[in-house]
C-alpha cells in the first residue's frame, strides 16, 4: 500500500501541464476522457478512474486508456512529462540553417531545413511537454545533437526518404509511383537496382503487417501483389506497405496509425497515404519527432526524448535499434554501422558547440564502439570528446594519437563512402525486434571503412 502511494506520489510529482494519471483529475476544466485511438471506449466509462481504488478495475487498469484532460485546451493527448521546465530560447534558434547545411550538405527533399522547424513548432504549440524546448540551454542542445545525430544515420545523411530494398529506386509513370522490394542477396546496391522483385511470379509482398493488428490500433494491411498490368511486372503500390519512411524510418501498420493521430489529428491521413511520409516534410521529419517524444519501449516507461534529457545518448539509441546495435554483432556490419551514427552524432555535437556528449549507458557495448570509432581515425570529429563521454571506459584509452587528423565539416560530405551505402535485409532483421519495441529503425545504414 505504501509502495503504491509512493509510486502515485513520484508519477504526480513528474507530471506538468496535461497529466496523463487520472487519479489526480478532479476539479476546474479537469476531465477524465478515453483514447480511442487505442481502444474503442468512451468517457463515461473513463469517468470512475478519479476515484480512489478504481485503478484496479478496466479500464483505469490499463494503462494510457483513460488520461487527464484539460478541457480549456486542444484534446491532444500529451507527451510523457519529463519533469523539466520549459525552456526560453526556441529550437531553431538553437539549431541554425547553416548549422544544418553543415550538418547534411547534401540533404534532399523532403528533408528541408524549414519543415523540421515547422514541425517543431507546430507540435511544440500543441503540448505541454515541448521538443527540444525543456531544461537548460545545454540539455536542449545536447537533444537536439542526439536527435540530429540518429536521424542524419537513420536517412544517410537526409538522403534516403524509403528503405532501399523495398523502394531504393522509384518508378515514376503516368498511374503514379511504383516500387520493386528485394532481397539483399538480389540488390544492385552500385546502380541502387532490384534484380528479381518479391512480388512477381504471383508472390505476395507483406512485410511490416501485422494483420491482427487492426483499426483503433493498427492501420489495415494485408498481402500485397504486383500491379496487374504487363508493363508493371514485379511493382507494387507502396501506399499499400509500411515499410521504412522519413527521418528515423517509420515501420509497422501499427506505428503509422499512431504517428498519424498525433500529426494530422486523424489515423486515416498515413494509413491511406503512407506515401506522405517519403514526399512531405511535415511527416517526414514529424514521424521521427513522434517516435522520439511518444513512442515508448514495452513496458518501460521512457522516451527518447526523456533519456536525452537524463543524459543518455545509449539509452536513446537502445530504443531505437537496441535489438541490432546494443551490442552490435561484431561480425555483423552492425558494428560498423554504429560506430558511422556515432561519427554523425559526434558532427552534429561539434557543429552545434555541445560542450560534452551524453553518456553510453544504456546500450551494451556502445563505449567500446566508440574508442573503437575514435583509434581508428574514423571518427577525428570525436577526438575533441573523447576523454568526456566515457568517465568509466572498460579499458584506458589508448595514448597513440589518432591515425587520421581532424578535418574540416565540409570535408567529409565528399567523402567515397558515402556511395558505399548498404542497407540490412529488413525482411529477417525487423521481424526479430519487432515484438519488443513495436518499432524497427529497419533503414539502418553501414558505410564501407575506409
Amino acid at each position: 500500500m505504501i509502495a503504491s502511494f509512493l509510486l502515485a506520489l513520484s508519477f504526480a510529482s513528474l507530471s506538468s501541464g496535461q497529466d496523463l494519471s487520472c487519479r489526480q483529475c478532479r476539479g476546474g476544466n479537469r476531465k477524465c476522457i478515453g483514447d480511442v485511438a487505442l481502444q474503442a471506449i468512451s468517457d463515461e466509462d473513463c469517468a470512475q478512474c478519479t476515484k480512489s481504488g478504481s485503478h484496479w478495475t478496466w479500464p483505469c487498469s490499463v494503462d494510457g486508456l483513460c488520461w487527464c484532460w484539460d478541457s480549456t485546451k486542444p484534446r491532444y493527448k500529451p507527451a510523457m512529462s519529463s519533469g523539466y521546465e520549459e525552456a526560453e530560447t526556441k529550437p531553431c534558434d538553437i539549431f541554425t540553417e547553416k548549422m544544418f547545411d553543415v550538418i547534411a550538405p547534401n540533404a534532399v527533399h523532403p528533408y528541408t531545413y524549414e519543415g523540421l522547424c515547422d514541425v517543431i513548432d507546430s507540435l511544440n504549440d500543441k503540448y505541454d511537454e515541448k521538443i527540444f524546448k525543456m531544461g537548460t540551454l545545454d540539455q536542449q542542445k545536447n537533444e537536439l545533437a542526439a536527435f540530429i545525430g540518429h536521424t542524419t544515420h537513420e536517412s544517410a545523411q537526409y538522403t534516403a526518404a524509403r528503405e532501399a530494398l523495398v523502394c531504393g529506386r522509384t518508378i515514376d509513370e503516368a498511374a503514379g509511383t511504383f516500387c520493386k522490394p528485394c532481397k539483399n542477396e538480389n540488390y544492385d546496391w552500385d546502380n541502387r537496382y532490384c534484380e528479381v522483385s518479391e512480388a512477381a511470379n504471383g508472390k505476395f509482398y507483406e512485410d511490416y503487417c501485422d494483420k491482427i493488428v487492426t483499426p483503433p490500433f493498427g492501420c489495415v494491411c494485408g498481402p500485397t501483389s504486383e500491379v496487374d498490368k504487363d508493363d508493371f511486372k514485379g511493382l507494387i503500390n507502396p501506399n499499400f506497405v509500411f515499410f521504412g519512411r522519413g527521418a528515423i524510418q517509420l515501420s509497422w501498420n501499427s506505428n503509422y496509425l499512431q504517428a498519424s493521430t498525433v500529426l494530422a489529428e486523424s489515423s486515416d491521413t498515413l494509413c491511406s497515404q503512407p506515401e506522405l511520409v517519403a514526399t512531405n516534410p511535415k511527416y517526414a521529419w514529424g514521424t521521427a519527432l513522434w517516435f522520439w517524444v511518444f513512442k515508448k519501449p514495452e513496458g518501460q516507461e521512457t522516451t527518447c526524448h526523456m533519456q536525452s534529457l537524463e543524459g543518455s545518448f545509449g539509452g536513446s539509441l537502445n530504443i531505437i535499434n537496441g535489438g541490432l546495435e546494443c551490442p552490435a554483432d561484431p561480425t555483423s556490419y552492425h558494428a560498423d554501422a554504429i560506430v558511422t551514427r556515432l561519427r554523425y552524432y559526434c558532427i552534429a555535437a561539434s557543429v552545434m558547440g555541445v560542450k560534452r556528449l551524453l553518456d553510453f549507458e544504456g546500450c551494451e557495448g556502445l563505449s567500446e564502439s566508440f574508442e573503437k570509432c575514435v583509434m581508428t581515425g574514423y571518427c577525428p570529429e570525436c577526438n575533441d570528446f573523447f576523454k568526456e563521454a566515457t568517465p568509466q571506459p572498460s579499458k584506458a584509452p589508448s595514448p597513440a594519437e589518432p591515425t587520421v587528423q581532424p578535418i574540416g565539416f565540409r570535408t567529409w560530405a565528399n567523402d567515397s563512402w558515402m556511395t558505399d551505402i548498404k542497407r540490412r535485409d529488413s525482411s529477417s532483421s525487423a521481424m526479430g525486434i519487432s515484438s519488443v519495441f513495436g518499432i524497427v529503425t529497419v533503414f539502418a545504414v553501414a558505410y564501407v571503412l575506409q
